[in-house]
């Protein structure tokens, strides 16, 4: 019987169930006979090159533990490996006679597993290398959607239903509030903010995505006549990567106290407004509360992230490499997903386009389409709210 011994390494930003899929991993691992040594690396690549791994065979209470909380536990890296240090990369495999590597990542690392998968094969190196999908913007081909992404969106879609509660409670002068969204350059996730929006005067009042950019005065036009409509204040949902064109040059602020060093363009518009409208306009930027907000994980993206990492061990040992385990969706109505093995020739580092028919632009709401397809991935949970006492 051939003996195996394993590698696995997470990537890019965390996600409140990246941990799970190395548990997942590591639990499948300790099952299988012909698996000896499994490592991890810590900050992903860059563990690899230190030559500083850890063996996990001994490690699964923590990593139940770990399972649980946020962050990645081995630590996660965005290093832009080079081509002249995939020979490095494959040296260290082979000083530990480790013939399976595992990556839990996003794009940058799927681009990493096939680069590998393509060198170790030119070299003649049997080495097998598998992609284990991880984001929380939903944006890689081949798969239904990814572990981290039902998460995230559970999170969204029901803290802004919150947020609008602390809106409505508040008897003031009507302002502009807007939650600047992560999701990378796809609206998957910021078209989740109005789940809940069953009628015009629901929150949020204005949902933007980066597919659609927008110009500067209609911008302006949308957010006064919202504030004329609805005679309160407005809750306007802004991604972090939405181009706008024509913004006037003051209203680019050069320092940003909310962002560091840099403005992001949820503080562009909100001094835009304040210019121009002279209307007060606050910006709330959640950034890594998106990824870690343990309350609001998705029990079945912590499922499908457990298993996506038992099934990298099973497409493994099978022999496949150069490849992602992919979910795919059997049914919605009664929810039901399964695994398959998913090559990255044709799809590594590619972002999924949001489909245009998951969003009525008009009127900033996602369509009942959009609407089918994430329900499920948040547990069908509607927040549990109530708007106004009457009487």
């Amino acid at each position: 019987m051939r003996k195996f011994n394993v590698l696995v390494g997470q990537s890019g930003g965390p996600t409140s169930v990246i941990n799970a899929s190395l548990l997942g991993l590591v639990e499948q691992a300790l099952r299988k006979e012909n698996i000896e040594t499994i490592y991890g690396t810590p900050f992903g690549v860059e563990g690899i090159l230190n030559g500083k791994l850890i063996k996990l065979n001994d490690k699964l209470p923590g990593l139940r533990k770990a399972a649980k909380q946020p962050g990645a536990i081995l630590g996660t890296s965005r290093y832009p490996l080079a081509e002249e240090e995939y020979g490095t990369i494959i040296n260290h495999l082979e000083k530990r006679n480790i013939n399976i590597f595992c990556y839990i990542g996003g794009n940058g690392s799927s681009r990493t597993v096939l680069a590998l998968h393509r060198y170790a094969q030119s070299m003649g190196k049997d080495i097998h290398f598998v992609h284990i999908p991880k984001t929380i913007d939903n944006d890689l081909m081949g798969t239904d959607h990814c572990p981290g992404y039902g998460s995230a969106a559970k999170f969204l879609s029901h803290s802004i239903q919150l947020i609008a509660r602390d809106i409505t409670s508040l008897k003031i002068k009507p302002r502009v509030e807007m939650i600047e969204v992560m999701g990378g350059n796809k609206g998957w996730l910021p078209a989740t903010s109005a789940l809940f929006k069953h009628k015009e005067s629901d929150f949020p009042d204005l949902v933007y995505l980066p597919e659609y950019p927008v110009d500067g005065d209609s911008f302006l036009s949308e957010v006064e006549s919202a504030l004329f409509d609805k005679q309160r204040s407005i809750l306007v949902v802004i991604p972090d990567h939405l181009k706008v064109k024509n913004l006037p040059e003051n209203s680019l602020v050069k320092n940003d106290s909310i962002r560091g060093n840099r403005a992001g363009v949820s503080s562009q518009l909100a001094q835009h407004i304040h210019i121009n409208l002279g209307v007060e306009a606050r910006v709330t930027v959640p950034n890594q509360l998106f990824r870690i907000t343990p309350g609001l994980t998705s029990r079945i993206d912590f499922v499908e992230a457990h298993c996506v990492g038992e099934k990298a061990i099973d497409f493994a040992l099978l022999g496949y490499s150069g490849g992602m385990v992919s979910i795919e969706r059997v049914s919605s109505d009664s929810y039901l997903s399964t695994f398959k093995w998913m090559n990255l020739h044709d799809l590594a580092g590619l972002e999924k386009n949001f489909s245009q028919h998951y969003w009525d632009i008009e009127n900033h709401v996602p369509t009942q389409d959009f609407i089918d397809y994430v329900y499920p991935l948040i547990d069908e949970e509607r927040p549990n709210l109530v708007f106004q006492l009457e009487g």
